[in-house]
């Protein structure tokens, strides 16, 4: 992988320079030990993807670090093959197995599936994601839950296609499940001290209230000089990454806010 970025990923490196290290820490990975910011390294040169572009990330879960991509990153790996042929579907079902190529229920679906077509093979390959395999109870689930289980199917079959180049590599959608809400979970969420705020400490579960608001402040911002003026107002929240026991996932305002103005940018706003 290589461009004219100053920022740009080469095949050769053998760990991330100085300036790389400086954007890293500013996406969330101030924290990241240097093994795992290798393996990191490895997985971009791999792929081809670019972390500074959000086409691929790496994030703590636990104490762990993972590495997802977005489902347009995987596409990109699919398409760079010179391999893909295309896609079948998406299509989803309820309950009774009938399989439509949109869904219009109130409720979400059963299940969703995609097929891949790769050049050379006699057959679509089909992956079926089921909806109850997945933690979907953040307010993007709850909102495109036939979206969400969709991007699932689409990454599964994806990496049923191509699975020398995207083994190991999994979507933030397909992740979410890896730290599922339960009892255990929530009590230890409710032992995190609270974040001080200018006017009082507030108990986690307002402080998720808060979080999530912020979010879809961030969502609805127009301008970057509008999401500036959003970060300066919300300083006090930007480092505290934490796991929310309403939604059961990690929060990460600064990664949002740096996504979003990507977005603007990329929109000329």
């Amino acid at each position: 992988m290589s461009n004219n970025s100053a920022l740009a990923v080469n095949s050769d490196q053998n760990f991330w320079d100085e300036q790389q290290l400086a954007a890293l820490k500013q996406i969330g990975l101030a924290s990241a030990p240097k093994p795992e910011l290798a393996v990191f390294l490895h997985y971009c040169q791999r792929t081809g993807l670019d972390p500074f572009a959000r086409q691929i990330y790496m994030i703590e879960r636990g104490g762990r670090f993972t590495i997802q991509a977005s489902i347009d990153g995987l596409r990109i790996v699919a398409q760079r093959s010179n391999e893909y042929a295309g896609q079948a579907g998406p299509f989803w079902c309820g309950a009774d197995g009938v399989w439509t190529d949109v869904w219009l229920q109130a409720t979400p679906p059963t299940a969703a599936k995609v097929g891949v077509m790769r050049k050379g093979f006699t057959e679509v390959l089909w992956a079926v994601a089921k909806f109850e395999s997945y933690n979907a109870n953040s307010p993007i689930w709850k909102k495109m839950p036939d979206l969400m289980i969709a991007k699932c199917a689409e990454a599964l079959a994806l990496r049923k296609a191509f699975p020398n180049d995207l083994s190991g590599i999994y979507t933030a959608e397909e992740m979410e499940q890896a730290t599922p809400v339960s009892a255990p979970v929530v009590q230890a969420v409710v032992e995190i001290p609270a974040v001080e705020t200018p006017k009082t400490s507030k108990a986690n579960a307002e402080l998720t209230v808060d979080l999530l608001n912020i979010l879809d402040e961030v969502d609805k911002t127009a301008t970057v000089e509008a999401l500036k003026a959003l970060f300066d107002r919300h300083k006090v929240y930007l480092d505290y990454m934490f796991m929310s026991p309403v939604i059961g996932e990690e929060i990460n305002l600064r990664m949002a806010i740096m996504v979003r103005k990507g977005e603007l940018e990329d929109a000329g706003q």
